[in-house]
């Protein structure tokens, strides 16, 4: 596990370091730039009409549905991105 002091100078680092080529290449600083975000985002994969019919003889019940939750399953959403000027 890293200190606490170097988990606060790694951002100052490259921030520093980002300086450093803005000043160096300004008109072309903004073209390397990737951005990156992520975000959890909740899964669902409901069923139409057509998949939920369900075919059964005039004598017995209809099966019982369960209720699905919109939390039932998670997929991580990554996006990248360039900054464009």
């Amino acid at each position: 596990m890293k200190p606490v002091d170097e988990e606060k100078q790694n951002p100052v680092d490259v921030c520093t370091d980002l300086l450093c080529c803005l000043q160096a290449q300004p008109e072309i600083f903004l073209d390397r730039i990737v951005t990156q975000d992520e975000t959890w985002v909740h899964h669902i994969d409901p069923e139409t009409k057509r998949q939920s019919v369900v075919w059964k003889h005039a004598s017995f019940d209809t099966p019982k549905k369960f209720k699905v939750s919109p939390s039932a399953e998670k997929v991580m959403a990554i996006v990248f991105g360039t900054v464009k000027v």
